[in-house]
């Protein structure tokens, strides 16, 4: 599968609920003590400490971020995201910022959800307001056979909105999702009263060179599959790194030179001339825990 390409995007399956915190370090855990606990209502209830409502979505949110993966006989494993966040321990906690930043990656290039290729995939959509978003939705959905309710696509809406912004509404911290952390989207009120969101280029803490190297990877051998990109397409191309973390310029140059000096070293060229710009990249070269998606299709295909 490559970059962007599933098949059907996706307006639904997360129901009423955003990622919440501590979820999918939970399920990790329970699919590796019993693969087939998802698919038994109680019993996921139980091993989750969750309510009925929420098992779907948790599920939902699970194989959306890689974390789990469906397998053999209605069980699931460890996804590509998930083995190596819990499994390598990355993260095992899911604490450290730079974790985001790559579940945000997943989300947004390998998930197909309608929402995320729109304002972080595509890049198209970076000043809105819920309208808009809406609309846009439902422009997205028209190819589909069976038209989507008004109350899908608002749904949806308000599940990526709320997925990147804390809502002054909801004081409950068990219902926060850890990608608001990131800052990718601010909001603001109008002289009219409206709510404007805005995904604007701005400092993107925490986004370490091994996992701007995992998404570097990601995109340039997936996408572009020669392994050679011009800069602009990797600034501005449809799910593209630029595009997707919403980087600057100078804020690409910068990564690029540090994921050069480490994690890529040796397999990581930038040609810097007057005629040209590029990226070129050695599969042969790259370490291959760089090759997160890649090594999961691999197995997939075997």
């Amino acid at each position: 599968m490559t970059i962007g390409s599933e098949r059907t995007e996706r307006f639904s399956g997360h129901e009423s609920f955003v990622c919440r915190y501590g979820w999918l370090p939970k399920i990790y855990r329970a699919v590796l003590a019993d693969a087939r606990v998802l698919r038994n209502e109680e019993q996921a209830m139980v091993a989750l400490g969750i309510g009925r409502n929420m098992v779907k979505s948790l599920q939902f949110w699970a194989e959306a971020t890689g974390v789990i993966r469906p397998s053999g006989e209605g069980g699931h494993a460890p996804g590509p995201v998930g083995g190596r966040l819990f499994g390598d321990l990355w993260d095992p906690y899911l604490e450290a910022q730079e974790s985001l930043w790559l579940i945000h990656w997943q989300l947004t290039t390998r998930a197909g959800l309608a929402a995320w290729s729109e304002v972080f995939g595509e890049g198209g959509t970076i000043r809105f307001d819920r309208a808009r978003l809406i609309q846009a939705l439902g422009q997205r959905s028209a190819p589909l056979v069976r038209a989507l309710a008004p109350s899908t696509l608002e749904q949806h809406a308000s599940i990526f909105i709320q997925s990147y912004l804390p809502s002054e509404k909801n004081a409950d911290d068990t219902a926060w999702c850890p990608l608001q952390d990131l800052g990718l989207l601010k909001a603001m009120k109008t002289e009219d009263g409206r709510i404007l969101y805005s995904t604007d280029v701005h400092v993107q803490v925490g986004l370490t060179p091994r996992v701007f190297a995992l998404a570097l990877v990601d995109f340039l051998l997936s996408q572009q599959r020669s392994g050679t990109a011009d800069f602009h397409s990797l600034l501005k191309g449809a799910h593209s790194p630029g595009v997707v973390f919403r980087l600057s310029e100078h804020q690409l140059r910068v990564l690029l030179e540090r994921t050069m000096a480490e994690p890529l070293r040796g397999a990581l060229r930038f040609v810097d001339t007057a005629d040209t710009q590029s990226i070129v990249l050695k599969p042969t070269e790259i370490d291959p825990q760089f090759k997160l998606w890649q090594q999961e299709e691999a197995l997939e295909n075997v």
